[in-house]
């Protein structure tokens, strides 16, 4: 007689980049209990660290995600991932300078998780337009999580300010008129960072990677402040 063996688990074994996760087939499962990630979390650690605390106005720092698992026993989470071609983000027609950026159909399906920037008064500095999300099918990915095993994800952010642009107008002629803005240096101030993870059945609050940077003011090479830029 055969001996019994038992049914392979769905999900994969993984640790390192969530990009990893994404391009990873043994990760993908046709549906998942809600509950799983939920329970999951009383085992996880979900930090975002800057690699500095404190950077000057328009300057860049790398944020870096780490999803731990601190428990003694495996923990299994399951995220959604979306094609990219279909998620809502920022118009880059609106920003000068920037062209369109267009996904194609390999860029598959994608861990989409939108980065939020507030001042101290928890209002966003960015007023950039997002493009409509696109009605589609999401795909889950189901991770397993050995002790101690981390997923992560590193992405730079800047200290820059996004006006809103101008509303699309029509002169009289019909012709259709576009208005870009342009990024600005923030001004010196607490900034909160926050990342949004799409981990199945987790409500919102609890799916918020956040920090605090500190934005210091441009110095002039004499030691003074720098004023704003010519016109």
């Amino acid at each position: 007689m055969p001996s019994w063996q038992a049914a392979p688990r769905e999900g994969c074994l993984r640790s390192g980049s969530l990009e990893g996760v994404e391009s990873d087939p043994a990760c993908v499962v046709a549906k998942a209990d809600e509950s799983l990630t939920r329970e999951a979390m009383k085992q996880l650690t979900v930090e975002l660290k800057p690699d500095q605390t404190s950077i000057v106005a328009g300057a860049t720092v790398l944020m870096r995600l780490a999803i731990t698992n601190k428990s003694a026993s495996e923990a299994e989470i399951v995220l959604s991932a979306q094609p990219a071609s279909a998620t809502a983000r920022p118009d880059w027609t609106r920003l000068a300078g920037v062209p369109e950026l267009r996904p194609g159909a390999s860029d598959g399906y994608r861990i989409v998780m939108p980065v939020r920037t507030v001042d101290g008064h928890e209002r966003s500095v960015d007023g950039l337009p997002t493009t409509p999300q696109v009605p589609a099918a999401e795909r889950l990915l189901r991770v397993r999580l050995k002790p101690g095993a981390k997923l992560t994800h590193t992405f730079p952010w800047w200290a820059l300010r996004i006006p809103a642009p101008m509303p699309i107008f029509y002169d009289d002629a019909g012709h259709r008129f576009v208005p870009k803005t342009e990024p600005l240096p923030l001004p010196p101030g607490e900034y909160g960072v926050a990342v949004d993870l799409p981990l199945l059945g987790v409500s919102p609050a609890e799916s918020i990677a956040a920090t605090r940077i500190l934005v210091e003011k441009i110095e002039k090479p004499d030691g003074g402040a720098a004023g704003p830029p010519a016109r």
